[in-house]
C-alpha cells in the first residue's frame, strides 16, 4: 500500500491508563498547533473519545458494518454489489464535520463471532477515508485487538500510553513484539515524572503528562476536554507531546 508520509497515529493501551483523555488534549492540541484538517477516529466501542471532546454521533461505523453483515446474511449477490458501491457513502454518512477537523465513530459491535469480509471492507473504507486529512489520531480500542487484526494497519506511529504500572509496561512490550521498536513511541500518563518508569529497552518515551484533579473531575462530570483552561498541566504536557509528533 503507498505510504502517504501524512501522520496517522493510533494511541493504544490497556484500560484504565487514560488513554482516551490524552487522546482528547492530544486532539486540542494539534488543533491549536494549527493542524487542519485533522481527523478523529474513536476505534474504542464505549465511544469515549466522541465526549471527551464534546461531540455527539447519531451514526457509527458499526452501523455500516451490520448493515453489510445483514446484506451478506441474505445471500443476495445484488444487494452485496449495491452495498459495496455504496460503502463510501454509509461511512461518510456516519462521519461528523466540523471546521478544521472531522470525527468518525466505529460504535459498538453487538454481533457475537467475527465477520472477516465486512471488516476488510471497513478498514478499505478508513483506508480511502484518511486521503485529504493532513493528521489522523486514532483513539484505539483497550488491548491489542484492533492492532492483532491490522484495523489500523495504516498507522505511520503507534503511540503506547502507560500509567508506569507492571501491566502497562507489559501491553507496551506487546505492542512492541507486534509493531516493531521503529514504529513505536510511549507517553506515560497519570505519573509524576520519568524517573522509575519500566520500559523495554529501545522505545523512545515521547513525554510525560502528569496526574491531573481537574481531569479526573472534568471526566466525571463528563465534560469535554477541550473546555479544559489553556493553563492545565496535564493539558500544557499533552501540548510537548503533541510537538514532538509533529517533528
Amino acid at each position: 500500500m503507498e505510504d502517504t508520509g501524512k501522520p496517522i497515529i493510533s494511541v493504544c493501551g490497556k484500560g484504565g491508563v487514560g488513554k482516551t483523555a490524552l487522546c482528547a488534549m492530544l486532539a486540542r492540541a494539534l488543533r491549536e498547533e494549527g493542524v487542519s484538517p485533522l481527523l478523529l477516529i474513536d476505534a474504542d466501542p464505549a465511544g469515549g473519545l466522541v465526549s471527551a471532546v464534546g461531540e455527539k454521533v447519531g451514526k457509527t461505523l458499526a452501523g455500516a458494518r451490520q448493515a453489510m453483515i445483514e446484506s451478506a446474511r441474505k445471500g443476495d449477490a445484488k444487494e452485496k454489489e449495491r452495498l459495496a458501491r455504496d460503502l463510501d457513502y454509509l461511512v461518510m454518512e456516519a462521519l461528523v464535520e466540523r471546521d478544521g477537523y472531522a470525527l468518525l465513530a466505529m460504535g459498538r459491535m453487538d454481533e457475537k463471532g467475527c465477520f472477516c469480509p465486512a471488516n476488510t471492507l471497513l478498514r478499505e473504507a478508513i483506508d480511502l477515508l484518511v486521503t485529504p486529512f493532513a493528521f489522523v489520531l486514532i483513539d484505539a480500542e483497550a488491548g491489542l485487538e484492533q492492532i492483532s487484526r491490522q484495523v489500523t494497519r495504516r498507522v505511520t506511529r503507534v503511540l503506547a500510553v502507560t500509567d508506569g504500572s507492571s501491566r502497562g509496561r507489559d501491553t507496551v512490550q506487546h505492542i512492541l513484539n507486534m509493531v516493531g521498536a521503529e514504529k513505536l513511541a510511549v507517553a506515560a500518563n497519570r505519573v509524576p515524572d520519568e524517573s522509575g518508569l519500566d520500559l523495554p529497552p529501545g522505545v523512545p518515551l515521547l513525554g510525560v503528562v502528569p496526574e491531573d484533579p481537574m481531569v479526573r473531575d472534568f471526566d466525571r462530570a463528563g465534560r469535554s476536554l477541550w473546555e479544559l483552561p489553556s493553563g492545565n498541566p496535564a493539558l500544557s504536557a499533552a501540548r510537548k507531546l503533541a510537538r514532538r509528533l509533529l517533528a
